[in-house]
């Protein structure tokens, strides 16, 4: 029998047909290997969820936090502590009579040198590895917070006492496990230093010191503490958004591997696609700059605040909440004080400079739905949303004292006048700014550099 033979060019045809397959099968062997990796990595995203989202800072004698001890002596009383070198933190105490309220503390510095303390918002748990040993059955632990609206420089009786008290037979292994939801803010702090309700709450945003002291009505006598070891544990982010981020994921994948099957069909579709695309792109384009031109309109060019016409679209939008809802409007109309003076003696650039730093103070140190515009020469309005009375007067209070005690450069210093009032009857606008205005007025007339209400 005769051998059959091939004609080289029926071969070259059957390998060039055989390759769309074989690429074809080789581009599903990569989606389904890489398929398989993902659910794998889902799997173990869920799985160890916990893993992944805490996050644990460790404080102890060896990473140099400074730390220091006290007795009541700064009180007018007797007792003393001493702070032991060792490889942990070690300290003595002895209370003695002297002072209604004998005690001894333990301060662990979380501020740096320019005193900017940390921001544990991000935490919910401390830990403490402590041993003490003496006749009081409780202590007490205080996360020390600072804040401009009620903590005064090199004053610190000023900082906020978020403390909890607890029992030492909890201590029994050494160690505890602290729920920053069972802090509280101190009552007698809040009554000794006048503590607005508003700020009385328990607040974790800039602690700059750690301490532990003797508990309430400590029994007078000696004292020992051992603290070895200070964990904050917290998340990264919620966990709702953890799976959120796996299950957006999820979507990206089909939604790649749909449009990867789309693109497949012909070089029609592709071109289709790629034109729709472009036109997406350039319309994204067109809508970005036409936010950014609208933004422009309506934004004060040297402040960077809004300027009238971008107030006028808030303060509606705001009678119109308040038509709807019920929701009140604060309108604080702030003025520079002896701003001509400021032009006269240091020059127009140190004016526009004093201009552009009031207004940026103000806007890093307002909620986000609060907004602030120019509305000409050296006045601003202020727009604070569901703020009564008694918030929009805090507000401003808050924003006097930041621009009293800011440089805005070469040392120049200046102070403003504010005045308050609130939409929270039915009244036209023109009525609000009015009553704005009288009070505004009456802070000048009272002496500036204060905040005055509108009358009722």
């Amino acid at each position: 029998m005769g051998r059959m033979e091939t004609h080289p060019t029926q071969a070259a045809s059957a390998t060039a047909a055989s390759l769309p397959g074989r690429a074809a099968r080789a581009a599903k062997g990569r989606l389904d290997l890489g398929l398989a990796l993902l659910v794998v990595l889902t799997v173990l995203a869920v799985w160890q969820s916990e893993y992944f989202l805490n996050h644990v800072r460790v404080i102890t004698p060896t990473s140099h936090t400074p730390s220091e001890v006290r007795g009541d002596a700064r009180s007018g009383g007797r007792s003393s502590a001493v702070l032991q070198a060792d490889d942990a933190w070690r300290w003595q105490c002895t209370l003695r009579e002297g002072f209604a309220y004998p005690h001894c503390t333990f301060t662990l510095k979380l501020s740096g040198p320019s005193g900017q303390g940390v921001d544990l918002r991000e935490y919910r748990l401390l830990r403490l590895w402590l041993q003490p040993q003496g006749p009081s059955k409780t202590l007490r632990v205080y996360l020390r917070n600072a804040n401009p609206a009620y903590t005064r420089p090199g004053d610190l009786s000023t900082q906020k006492f978020n403390q909890v008290e607890l029992s030492t037979d909890l201590l029994r292994n050494g160690q505890i496990e602290l729920d920053f939801a069972s802090f509280a803010v101190a009552n007698w702090w809040v009554t000794q230093k006048n503590i607005p309700p508003s700020l009385s709450h328990v607040e974790f945003s800039n602690v700059v010191s750690l301490e532990i002291e003797t508990g309430t009505n400590a029994a007078l006598g000696d004292y020992q503490f051992v603290l070895k070891r200070v964990e904050l544990e917290g998340q990264r982010m919620p966990t709702e958004r953890w799976y959120l981020l796996i299950i957006s994921l999820w979507l990206a994948v089909a939604f790649l591997w749909l449009l990867s099957r789309m693109l497949r069909l012909s070089g029609e579709v592709r071109a289709r696609l790629q034109r729709e695309q472009e036109l997406l792109t350039a319309n994204k384009q067109l809508d970005q700059r036409q936010h950014q031109l609208n933004q422009i309109a309506k934004t004060d060019a040297l402040t960077g605040a809004f300027n009238r016409q971008g107030l006028e679209e808030v303060l509606q939008q705001s009678l119109s909440d308040w038509h709807a809802h019920q929701r009140p409007l604060g309108l604080v109309l702030i003025d520079l004080d002896h701003f001509k003076a400021v032009n006269d003696q240091h020059g127009h650039q140190a004016g526009d400079r004093v201009l552009t730093g009031v207004s940026q103070l103000i806007r890093n140190h307002v909620r986000s739905q609060d907004m602030l515009a120019r509305w000409g020469g050296e006045e601003f309005v202020l727009a604070c949303k569901d703020s009564a009375l008694p918030q929009a007067m805090g507000i401003a209070e808050k924003l006097r004292g930041l621009i009293e005690a800011h440089d805005f450069g070469d040392g120049l210093r200046v102070t403003a006048s504010f005045g308050v009032a609130v939409m929270d009857r039915d009244r036209p606008l023109d009525d609000l700014f009015a009553a704005a205005d009288a009070a505004l007025y009456r802070a000048k007339a009272e002496g500036r550099n204060r905040v005055v209400a509108e009358q009722a």
